[in-house]
């Protein structure tokens, strides 16, 4: 399963009705139209957003020992920490609007779903007013209905920023194109067990997770993308806080 935004097939142009979202067409091959929708969006995204990427390796230790517990996800951790991140660096949840940057409201991510019909874009919306347990739950209602091709145009609809995850492929890293009108991307790699040195200056072997921010140069400079991923690991790192939802107290 993948994670990001913005709606990507028109089910009101003729012919996309015979082929709903998730659907495959009579020889098993996936939809055309949506590969060509995408191929379109992301062409001009990559044409017309001066792209930089910054990577971060990130310990989820803890992540690893409470997801069993809390029946929790990796990816759902990563979507709470990008949240809160996004809560502490309002900046980089912006959009690009003739030709300024506008800081949004809300904090709406977007997940990247690959179906068998395709790459969709679901938006779990006001995560900055929900629990751990809540975008969850929301995760997996949004994931379910894109793979039975029940998405509607409101479920895709407002995303603010995207969270795009390979890791379930075994990809180590990658950088994703930004979806417009958004000032960044983030993409997901898996987690895999690495020889670091510990607080004791010993080797260990720590499950690890590498993270590429593709940002807009048009709204966010390096130290911007710098801090904002700090933020994400220091809360990856110690996620005690996106347990006790204490992140957005004071929203």
């Amino acid at each position: 399963m993948f994670f990001r935004l913005e709606r990507m097939i028109d089910m009101s142009e003729p012919g996309n009705q015979n082929n709903p979202p998730g659907g495959t067409d009579a020889h098993g091959e996936k939809n055309v139209r949506i590969r060509r929708l995408i191929e379109r969006k992301m062409v001009e995204s990559w044409q017309n957003k001066p792209h930089f990427f910054v990577t971060i390796a990130v310990d989820m230790t803890d992540i690893i020992r409470f997801r069993k517990d809390l029946g929790i996800t990796i990816n759902d951790f990563i979507l709470a920490a990008t949240a809160a991140a996004l809560k502490e660096h309002p900046w980089v949840n912006s959009h690009w609007i003739e030709n300024e940057a506008v800081e949004q409201e809300h904090i709406n991510l977007a997940m990247a779903v690959a179906t068998e019909g395709g790459l969709y874009y679901p938006v779990i919306k006001n995560l900055e007013r929900l629990s751990l347990k809540q975008i969850g739950e929301s995760t997996t209602v949004l994931a379910e209905k894109a793979h039975l091709g029940q998405l509607s145009d409101e479920d895709q609809e407002d995303g603010t920023f995207t969270v795009s995850n390979m890791g379930m492929l075994g990809v180590e890293s990658f950088a994703a194109i930004i979806t417009p009108p958004q000032a960044a991307v983030l993409a997901v790699g898996t987690v895999k067990g690495e020889v670091v040195v510990d607080e004791h200056e010993e080797l260990v072997v720590a499950p690890m997770v590498r993270l590429t921010l593709s940002a807009d140069h048009r709204i966010l400079d390096g130290a911007d993308a710098a801090e904002f991923l700090d933020s994400l690991k220091s809360y990856l790192e110690a996620p005690v806080t996106l347990i006790a939802g204490t992140c957005f107290d004071d929203a």
